[in-house]
């Protein structure tokens, strides 16, 4: 029996989709390890569900309650049926302790999750609404993004998208749209493709011009 299934048959649960895993604010006694599926880390801001993060295999979530003994600081929910290593607080720390290597795993993620809320607040403090859109696109597709025959494939919904950028879904999907009509995207396909990652990047450059001389009357 390998390593890994040893894991799962000790620390291993099977996870439907739609299952909230934690409430932000609740008391945190477990971290979590994706070995199959897919779990949205949400946050509320004024009383709106924003998305921070969508997790996949290998990933792992909900150590720093653990970390700094304080309640969680967000929302975790299986988004895709899974399976997940739940280590409870004792095994964590010995598992920290008698290993450098995960420790250091440890800390290289938790300064790329420190980037990544470093991103996600230069975002939100682009004034344009169809900028802020853009913008995030543009991350996506290179740090996110499926190569198809259509283009670049984002596995992200458009209420994952209005999270991200603390915008309503109405908002998103009319902003969409537009993108649609200049042939930066295609969602025929029932998913957000990039059909044109030039005409993206073509439309970014021209969106910062914008938002740093603004238009002219």
């Amino acid at each position: 029996m390998g390593s890994e299934s040893q894991l799962f048959q000790r620390f291993g649960r099977v996870v439907p989709s739609g299952t909230l895993l934690f409430h932000e604010n609740d008391p945190g006694e477990e971290m979590f390890i994706i070995q199959v599926g897919k779990v949205k880390i949400s946050k509320k801001v004024r009383n709106i569900e924003k998305t921070l993060v969508v997790l996949g295999k290998g990933e792992f979530f909900g150590e720093m309650a653990i970390l700094n003994d304080k309640p969680r600081s967000a929302t975790a929910e299986v988004v895709e049926d899974s399976e997940i290593l739940v280590i409870d607080r004792k095994t964590f720390e010995t598992m920290i302790r008698g290993n450098a290597e995960i420790a250091l795993r440890i800390i290289k993620k938790l300064s790329a999750r420190l980037q990544e809320a470093d991103n996600q607040i230069e975002n939100l403090m682009i004034r344009d609404n169809t900028s802020r859109i853009v913008d995030l696109l543009a991350k996506l597709t290179r740090e996110a993004g499926k190569p198809t025959g259509r283009g670049v494939e984002l596995n992200y919904t458009f209420d994952d998208l209005a999270g991200m950028v603390g915008l309503g879904r109405e908002q998103v999907v009319s902003i969409l749209d537009k993108l649609v009509k200049i042939q930066v995207i295609d969602l025929s396909g029932g998913a957000i493709v990039i059909s044109n990652k030039e005409q993206l990047d073509r439309f970014m450059r021209y969106m910062e011009m914008r938002e740093m001389f603004g238009e002219f009357s």
